[in-house]
């Protein structure tokens, strides 16, 4: 960590560059610190011809550098998390369109062994059910299926049961708020 003093964010920033620069092995060093509006700010100073460049492209948009820049890194993190989601949907689909075993059909209530499945999806199988997650299926149109955990199925099951039991009694709160009610009258 460093600490310097000075009159303003940007001198402050321009004089921890000025003494690490040559004392890091690094190639990217940036400065983080709070902005008045208490979000964290990042500081990354950029060779001259890139941020000439990056001062134009801002121009042409018509916006502030800082704000051009913030734009174009929100854009790249959807970016990722779009193709990162598309890459996962696509392994999975491939998964549950290209093998035999899963060619067969599936009527309510059916059971598959984990061991005739395809190695991959078992072991996501196993994954979910091992840390009481849910993976969601989907195609063009949205989600199709979810795959859960046992664990997680059963905990659903005993909740739609009460839930179910509730209403036959009467309604969420049932009967018994009704009788301790007008007990109290």
């Amino acid at each position: 960590m460093t600490l310097v003093t000075a009159a303003s964010e940007t001198q402050a920033i321009k004089r921890v560059w000025r003494r690490l620069r040559d004392a890091l092995p690094i190639d990217v060093l940036c400065t983080v610190f709070p902005g008045p509006d208490g979000r964290l700010r990042m500081s990354v100073p950029f060779p001259p011809k890139a941020a000439k460049r990056i001062r134009a492209q801002a121009a042409a948009a018509g916006q502030p550098v800082e704000e051009f820049l913030g734009d174009a890194v929100r854009q790249a993190l959807a970016r990722d998390r779009s193709s990162e989601a598309a890459r996962r949907a696509c392994l999975l689909n491939s998964l549950l369109s290209h093998h035999a075993p899963l060619d067969t059909a599936v009527v309510p209530g059916a059971t598959l062994q984990a061991s005739s499945l395809p190695p991959e999806l078992g072991s996501l199988a196993r994954r979910v059910s091992a840390h009481a997650g849910r993976v969601t299926i989907v195609d063009g149109s949205g989600p199709i299926a979810v795959l859960i955990g046992s664990e997680d199925l059963a905990a659903l099951e005993d909740e739609l049961t009460i839930a179910e039991r509730q209403l036959q009694e009467g309604g969420l709160g049932g009967r018994e708020d009704d009788a301790t009610g007008s007990a109290g009258t």
